[in-house]
């Protein structure tokens, strides 16, 4: 597959499904080899194995990125076995929708901020290095609108997407003189299996939801990888530190 990313390494975390699976897809229709670092680590080989038979060239590798062991080991063999490494895409998370602040339990504060803040900063510190020793590289951090606009019962998920912003700005001024980019999405409302899970439990209202959005859908995972591999691609070399929100204009009406 020509592209883009020919010859370019890319490594998604969380990448077996959802909103990593469709930025993987994207990033290997462009050409690159990609390595997905996964918690599970049957379904991230299962992924592995498709792009393969596509004839795309991945490795899958176990990793919870909440663990900086785990962190160090995926991508330093996605390094030595793909030849390098040139995109670090951000994506691992969970979700937790229930009761408000003062019933969330500590358990899930401490699993979404090892998860969703310090997943990126383990991520970002280990490929930031070879990025900065190789004078290129970028980085893709996925937060979230919920990065910039509340909602009630989700104090854990809303916090650490807010701090995923500020990292992105702060590792963008830090490491631009040295050739490599930092930069956020923020999705909307998307149809993936967390989502999924949360609807069938009644945490989450679908159809009122999909309603309050100004273009009367959800986004795509698939929508959210075009977007990951222009700003990694050199059509977007001057742009570095901001946060590209795709959400079918729901933050122009804060009503979702």
């Amino acid at each position: 597959m020509a592209g883009r990313f020919e010859g370019k390494v890319v490594l998604v975390t969380g990448g077996a499904a959802g909103i990593g699976h469709g930025i993987a897809t994207a990033f290997a229709q462009e050409g690159a080899k990609i390595a997905i670092a996964e918690i599970n680590a049957e379904a991230g080989d299962k992924a592995a194995r498709d792009f393969a038979e596509q004839g795309v060239t991945a490795r899958s590798y176990q990793c919870d990125v909440a663990s900086y062991e785990d962190v160090q080991r995926a991508i330093g063999g996605a390094i030595a076995d793909l030849g390098g490494l040139h995109v670090l895409v951000n994506n691992a998370g969970v979700s937790f929708v229930g009761p408000h602040t003062q019933d969330t339990a500590v358990e899930v504060w401490e699993r979404s901020v090892a998860v969703m803040q310090s997943g990126v900063f383990y991520c970002s510190q280990v490929a930031g290095r070879h990025f900065l020793e190789q004078k290129e590289g970028n980085v893709i951090n996925i937060s979230s609108i919920r990065g910039f606009s509340s909602n009630p019962g989700r104090i854990a998920y809303c916090a650490t997407k807010a701090a995923v912003i500020m990292m992105t700005r702060v590792m963008a001024a830090e490491w631009a003189p040295f050739g490599v980019r930092v930069n956020a999405i923020a999705p909307g409302i998307t149809r993936t299996p967390m989502w999924d899970d949360d609807v069938a439990r009644g945490a989450i209202d679908e159809p009122k939801l999909v309603s309050l959005v100004p273009m009367l859908r959800m986004c795509t995972p698939a929508e959210i990888g075009k977007v990951a591999t222009f700003l990694a691609s050199e059509d977007a070399a001057y742009i570095t530190g901001t946060t590209v929100t795709i959400d079918g204009g729901a933050t122009l009406i804060p009503r979702v």
